[in-house]
């Protein structure tokens, strides 16, 4: 992985909205979840998803929000793990956007369950029955971009303990059309059409979107 990546965007989703403030019962479950973000859009779509890494890299991290440098133990200099990944549909689509930092793990299973060019974190902490914890952070709106738009997006942050390993920090940010970002008493967080001029295939893979 080479060490030359700047992240300088903080992962925070911002604004931050209460789970219970989104109106989709399936929204809620989806940020208030403990266990694997993959399981559990898979039970909804029941469908297999893959990964696809976009980015994965070794370098200082760079951030706005320096609250995080101290969660993850770690100093501006620090040499981290800078990880982005997508969850695909079957035909391709992405249906989730992830970014995963923090120290490089001491254990070179973990660090092998982390950095895994084709199997998705969650799923692998699984099948290798490594204990794990989550602590969230923040849940709120981010951006989806794709297809010539962009449009609001769920989106959540949380601190990833794997074994007694220092913690990760995951932002995950879900399609519209899987996990609507309506809100109560706001009306809906962008018009009607824009959320929902999305892949076809997305809808058909991964059930209705409310």
């Amino acid at each position: 992985m080479p060490g030359t990546h700047r992240t300088p965007v903080s992962p925070l989703p911002r604004p931050g909205i209460s789970a219970q403030d989104f109106t989709d019962p399936f929204t809620r479950r989806l940020l208030l979840n403990e266990g694997s973000t993959t399981e559990l859009l898979e039970r909804r779509g029941r469908c297999r998803l893959g990964l696809r890494v976009v980015e994965q890299t070794l370098a200082p991290l760079h951030l706005r929000d320096r609250r995080l440098l101290d969660m993850l133990g770690v100093t501006p200099r620090t040499p981290c793990l800078v990880r982005r990944t997508e969850l695909v549909s079957p035909e391709g689509t992405a249906v989730s956007r992830n970014l995963v930092i923090g120290r490089l793990p001491r254990s070179d299973e973990v660090t092998q369950v982390v950095t895994h060019h084709s199997v998705a974190l969650g799923r692998s902490v699984i099948v290798r029955g490594i204990p794990q914890r989550r602590t969230l952070l923040s849940t709120g709106l981010s951006t989806w971009h794709g297809a010539g738009r962009t449009v609001p997006a769920v989106s959540r942050g949380y601190l990833l303990h794997l074994d007694d390993e220092a913690p990760l920090y995951v932002a995950e940010t879900f399609h519209p059309a899987v996990a609507p970002p309506w809100r109560r008493g706001t009306g809906p967080a962008a018009p009607v059409s824009a959320v929902h001029t999305v892949p076809a295939v997305v809808t058909t893979a991964l059930g209705r979107a409310s």
